[in-house]
């Protein structure tokens, strides 16, 4: 609450109980009471274990006082101005509206070095002496080794040219994530958004990582053991961990806004979300001008993937330039600012991966990886994705410095 520049009069219906928990901070030297304490003293204290990130409920209570404080003044302009005393009303919701606005974004959260120096030592020794990744897996050793899995801040971009497999890559790392849920237990669904693949077209992807279908022979109804198609569809029916795919239609046809990403979210509370492709969401204005979307776009992702602490990635296409170096050197992956329209999502985004498809070979580049291991990472992923689905393909991760 002080961090953010909440105080108990934000709490209408339960400002007694903000009240009391500050009085007992108070009393007891800083010292917070737990959830029990607060659920014995007053009865219809309910103790919640799912809870909205801080910055959204922040979010919530700053919409709702702002609504509360502006009403009045809306209210009162009207009337002035029903008695003929327009220009004096509009003077006042000019002052009133430059309080408002003073009171309600004025106050910025900060962060002082010195003061705040013993909650920075608890969030060290919360990952001290840790052994593993400290995010989601990708899936890819050498690129854990180099990024330390997803982590719940991370904004990150997929390029790569058109057709050169930024889907399969990216619907890999999706997969990557369900199998390691899977494997921990963890309930929190994954969601791939795909604007140009129908559900069907992507699922059967998944099924071609999961057990080596021939994705072909899934397309086109060819597959050789029909039984063996069953069985597996039988045992992943079984499974608790959901791998939740959206397409356009799941919005009825229209372009997905960054509103609609942000509601899926806060609806499904996923451990990590893929957006194929970024160039195809809505900004909501209708804006035309392509680089001036795509900037607004990716600003309004940024601003949910902070919110909701949801680990993201988004796929975007490389730029002509890119498909020249291409042309000069065939293994060639493209650069930051080879990002097509503009590079604000390069900018915006916490890690960026190119890939340049070889033959069946991705190549992978990390470009950008902040808070991470510096210096360049080549990763092949080959894939051989018409295996007969008898036989399990041949399947080789490599990296070089």
């Amino acid at each position: 609450m002080r961090k953010h520049g909440i105080d108990s009069s934000y709490f209408i219906a339960l400002q007694d109980v903000v009240l009391w928990i500050d009085g007992f901070q108070n009393d007891m030297n800083g010292y917070l009471p737990t959830l029990e304490t607060v659920a014995v003293e007053f009865e219809d204290f309910r103790v919640l274990k799912d809870l909205d990130p801080v910055e959204y409920c922040v979010n919530v209570l700053r919409e709702q006082r702002a609504y509360m404080d502006y009403r009045p003044a809306l209210i009162e302009t009207a009337n002035m101005t029903n008695e003929g005393k327009t220009l004096e009303a509009m003077w006042k919701m000019r002052n009133d509206i430059d309080v408002l606005l003073k009171k309600f974004t004025g106050k910025v959260g900060q962060y002082e070095w010195t003061k705040h120096a013993e909650d920075r030592y608890k969030k060290y020794m919360e990952k001290h002496g840790q052994i593993g990744l400290s995010g989601i897996t990708t899936g890819i050793k050498s690129l854990n080794d180099l990024t330390g899995g997803w982590k719940n801040d991370d904004l990150v971009l997929l390029a790569g040219r058109t057709n050169e497999g930024k889907s399969w890559v990216g619907e890999f790392f999706a997969y990557a994530a369900w199998q390691s849920f899977v494997k921990a237990n963890i309930n929190d669904p994954i969601i791939y958004l795909s604007t140009e693949m129908p559900e069907l077209e992507v699922a059967y992807r998944m099924d071609t990582f999961r057990a080596h279908f021939s994705n072909r022979a899934l397309n086109e109804g060819r597959l050789s053991d029909i039984e063996l198609y069953r069985e597996y569809t039988t045992e992943l029916m079984s499974k608790d961990q959901r791998m939740i795919i959206l397409s356009q239609d799941s919005n009825r046809g229209k372009p997905f806004t960054a509103m609609d990403i942000k509601a899926i979210i806060e609806s499904e509370r996923p451990g990590l979300i893929v957006i194929d492709q970024l160039y195809d969401l809505s900004d909501g204005t209708g804006e035309r001008d392509i680089r001036r979307r795509i900037i607004n776009v990716t600003n309004s992702i940024r601003d949910v993937n902070l919110s909701t602490r949801t680990p993201t990635i988004m796929l975007a296409q490389a730029g002509r330039d890119s498909a020249k170096d291409q042309k000069k050197d065939p293994n060639a992956v493209p650069e930051l600012h080879q990002i097509q329209e503009s590079d604000n999502p390069a900018q915006k985004a916490t890690r960026v991966i190119t890939l340049r498809k070889i033959d069946d070979i991705f190549k992978l580049s990390l470009k950008k990886n902040r808070g991470g291991k510096k210096g360049r990472m080549s990763s092949c992923v080959l894939i051989l994705i018409q295996a007969s689905g008898k036989k399990r393909p041949k399947k080789k991760w490599c990296s070089s410095p």
